[in-house]
């Protein structure tokens, strides 16, 4: 019988979350209705002054803990062309194909811009927070101009990237980068 944790008392419950990173947290907010409105509450509450929200042209989002300079990968948008051949590893989202290959999820898409639009979105709804930084390649300069036609606060940070290829944790191949702060 698994435990009912959205029955819990609301103090143990935002214990609870305080415990989680930010990873954990988008996935959990992908569970259920319930589960995201719960979660997408506590931060409007209490808005973690300490992360960043950074978004790459290429799809990818991730959370900068500025106390500990800890980066944390919550979730990415892939081409649907790029989803692995195994069709039982893949789950629905909102109609959406993912994965969880990497300990976060992953959401393909027909198309590649409306999709890395979406998981940014979804990502910083949820932690009520605005965009950060921002590293793209050549063929991301949209992403400049929909950044700021989104919020009002600039940008804390640039990057400019000439090789896209970002294997997330274990290998990051970030060739030629300019950062702007």
């Amino acid at each position: 019988m698994p435990f009912p944790i959205l029955r819990t008392p609301f103090v143990v419950l935002s214990e609870i979350i305080d415990l989680l990173e930010p990873n954990e947290i988008v996935t959990a907010s992908l569970c259920s209705k319930k589960a995201r409105r719960l979660l997408k509450n506590h931060y409007q509450r209490i808005k973690p002054s300490k992360w960043r929200v950074s978004m790459f042209s290429w799809g990818l989002v991730d959370i900068i803990n500025c106390t500990v300079s800890n980066r944390i990968n919550v979730m990415m948008a892939r081409h649907i062309s790029e989803l692995p051949g195994e069709a039982h590893k893949s789950i629905e989202f909102n109609g959406y194909k993912g994965t969880f290959e990497r300990g976060y999820p992953t959401l393909y898409f027909r198309d590649h811009v409306f999709g890395t639009k979406m998981v940014v979105d979804y990502v910083t709804d949820l932690f009520s927070l605005d965009i950060y930084g921002l590293i793209i390649d050549r063929n991301g300069l949209w992403a400049f101009d929909w950044i700021n036609n989104r919020q009002e606060k600039l940008l804390g940070g640039m990057g400019l990237s000439k090789n896209p290829t970002y294997v997330l944790n274990e290998e990051k191949t970030l060739d030629n980068v300019l950062i702007v702060r």
